[in-house]
This record gives structure tokens, C-alpha cells and sequence, in this order.
């Protein structure tokens, strides 16, 4: 895989449930027209802010055939294939290559904590047999195994492991990760916590995000000001970044629900007619109050 594919700003879409509770094919083209026009080079389905956890295995094959039939030569389309079960994950990844995904992106094992050595087997076992190029996927704020830096460096050196999404909100590793790996060998990190989209540009990493959804020429702009090193305007950029994230807390229930993080942005998409409300894990739309309460954070913005 041409690594290049994998820079720039990436969005980690949500996946968008219509009255019946399946998946809307028809929005999920619509938000890969949003993106692309906005700029993005790539989306990612389905994210954890896709409720990927949520969808059973028809209904994710389902998001990521909407999303290739969308993206044409204007997306680079990564598609979720985690699962504890190592021919479960070939599978997911097979399918992933024959509906027109370029990448696959791979998970730890949940539930589990595994050794680093475990998770090295792990990946390097889906990676040998993978169809498509693997980007391990580091949420260490959601899962229980965290691929150290050590364990990175290990990775990187198999032929069909393309990159890292690094999912956290420590600028440390940040800038571990960016003296250790810098990158020249092709290996991309992409930076997943929205809260450290200015450090990220600033190391001159990548982006792969929730937030960048709803305000993509914020993103873009800390992305550009990053690569000129532009220090000051770094730091403006990510204080809108950061008063963006209230979305998570504006909603009934607030940071105590992980449903309510992703139905957020979905709120902030459907103010832009891009999509519905309904979650895929609880089922629930939101209300015009809630509605309002997002129309808040964003007008603060």
C-alpha cells in the first residue's frame, strides 16, 4: 500500500441507523460526499464513534459497501475488522477487501488483557494472512491491552503493518512516539484523541478522529499550521478543538454515557442534514432539546 494514502486528516465516521435500526446506506454516501468535499482524505467505518461494537457483522459489511461505493479516487477507505477471534478477523478483513476498502484497521483483543509479546503474536499472525494492509488500532482510554511503544517498534518492521491509530490524551507519548518513530520508513501514526490534534500536527503526524467530522476546516487548518511549525496558531486552533469536545458532556447523561458520546456528533451532523440521531447501541433518537444543547457548543465554537 501507498503509505501516502493514510496521510492527512482522516475521520472516524459514525454510523448512521435509520427507523428500522439498520443501516442507512444513503446517508453513509452522503457523509462520504460531506467528507471528501471538505477536504478529508479518508474515513474510517466502522469507528468506535461508529458504534462499531454495536452493529452485528451484516450491518458493518453493510457501512463499509456504502462507504465504498462513495469514495471513488477522492477517500481512502479503512474498515474496521476487530475481533478476539484471529479467523474472524480474516474473514472481516476478506470481506473488507472485496467491498472496496484500502486498509484494514485491527484492535486488541477485548475483554482480556493480553501480554506484549500476546499481542505481537496477535497482529503479526492477522498481518501475515491479511489481504488488505493492517493499521493497529491503540484505544487506551476504551480497552484493556495497550500497545506500548516498544511493542510499535516491533510491528513496524512486518511489510503489511501500514501504521498505528493512537488513541489517548498523553502528549508524552506523543512525543515519544515521535522521537522513537519518526516516520521515515513510511510507518504512519495517526494521532485519535481530538484533544491532541495540535500536538499531532505539530510532530508532524497524522490525524484520525471523531471531531474533525463535524468541523473539518478546523482540522485541516491545525493540520497546515502544524507543517509550518506556526506554534501560536497551533495553539488557537486546538482552544476551538477543545471547547468543540463539550458535545460529549452536552447531552443528557453527559460523560457517564458512551452512547451519548457518539449520538453527539451524530446531532451535529444532522443539523447539518447529513444524517438521523438514532443510536445503534440504545436504539434512542434525540430530542430538540437535545438538539439545541449541541447547537450551543457549536455556536461557541
Amino acid at each position: 500500500m501507498n503509505q501516502d494514502k493514510l496521510r492527512g486528516v482522516l475521520v472516524a465516521s459514525v454510523t448512521p441507523m435509520d427507523a428500522r435500526g439498520q443501516v442507512d446506506e444513503g446517508a453513509v454516501g452522503a457523509l462520504m460526499d460531506y467528507y471528501a468535499d471538505s477536504g478529508l482524505r479518508g474515513a474510517f467505518f466502522p469507528s468506535s464513534t461508529g458504534e462499531y461494537f454495536a452493529l452485528s457483522p451484516a450491518q458493518r459489511r453493510a457501512c463499509v459497501r456504502a462507504a465504498a461505493r462513495h469514495k471513488g479516487g477522492r477517500l481512502t477507505l479503512l474498515a474496521n475488522v476487530s475481533d478476539g477471534c484471529l479467523e474472524t478477523v480474516l474473514e472481516n478483513t476478506r470481506a473488507a477487501g472485496d467491498l472496496g476498502a484500502d486498509a484494514a484497521v485491527l484492535m486488541p483483543p477485548q475483554f482480556f488483557t493480553l501480554t506484549q509479546d500476546e499481542l505481537y503474536g496477535f497482529f503479526t499472525r492477522a498481518a501475515d494472512e491479511a489481504p488488505l494492509p493492517l493499521v493497529v488500532y491503540n484505544h487506551m482510554t476504551r480497552l484493556p491491552s495497550r500497545i506500548e511503544i516498544p511493542l510499535l517498534t516491533r510491528l513496524k518492521a512486518h511489510p503489511n503493518i501500514a501504521g498505528v491509530k493512537d488513541t489517548h490524551n498523553d502528549a508524552a507519548r506523543l512525543m515519544a512516539l515521535s522521537t522513537l518513530m519518526p516516520g521515515e520508513d513510511g510507518f504512519v501514526i495517526l494521532t485519535g484523541g481530538d484533544g491532541m490534534a495540535g500536538f499531532g500536527s505539530l510532530y508532524k503526524m497524522e490525524m484520525l478522529n471523531a471531531l474533525c467530522a463535524v468541523r473539518p476546516d478546523l482540522f485541516l487548518e491545525i493540520y497546515a499550521a502544524g507543517r509550518r511549525g506556526d506554534l501560536g496558531q497551533v495553539a488557537r486552533l486546538q482552544q476551538r478543538v477543545d471547547r468543540l469536545t463539550g458535545l460529549f458532556t452536552c447531552l443528557k447523561g453527559g460523560a457517564n454515557s458512551a452512547a451519548l458520546f457518539s449520538q453527539s456528533v451524530k446531532a451535529a451532523l444532522a443539523l447539518k442534514g447529513l444524517c438521523g440521531t438514532r443510536s445503534a447501541i440504545t436504539g434512542e433518537t434525540l430530542d430538540e432539546a437535545d438538539l439545541a444543547a449541541v447547537r450551543r457548543v457549536l455556536d461557541g465554537v
